[in-house]
């Protein structure tokens, strides 16, 4: 379930959870910007309790990096 991660995204980027899916990106959110990033990947380390890498956070190209990134680490519940 992805849910809790959408909401994260709704949240800080302003977008309506409908507007969201896997494929969701810079290119698809307006608000998806250098510094918004950075506070989605906070909010979303906090909410899950990880720690991405340098190199994790360089690969987020759209919310199925996210995705993936969080299964990594263990997370099967988003």
């Amino acid at each position: 379930m992805t849910k809790k991660l959408f909401e994260i995204i709704s949240q800080v980027l302003n977008v309506p959870m409908t507007e969201i899916n896997d494929e969701s990106g810079p290119e698809t959110i307006e608000g998806w910007d250098s510094f918004n990033l950075y506070v989605l990947l906070d909010e979303i380390e906090t909410t899950y309790n990880v720690k991405f890498d340098l190199d994790e956070t360089l690969e987020i190209k759209n919310v199925g990096h996210f995705k993936k990134m969080l299964q990594r680490h263990g997370v099967t519940d988003f």
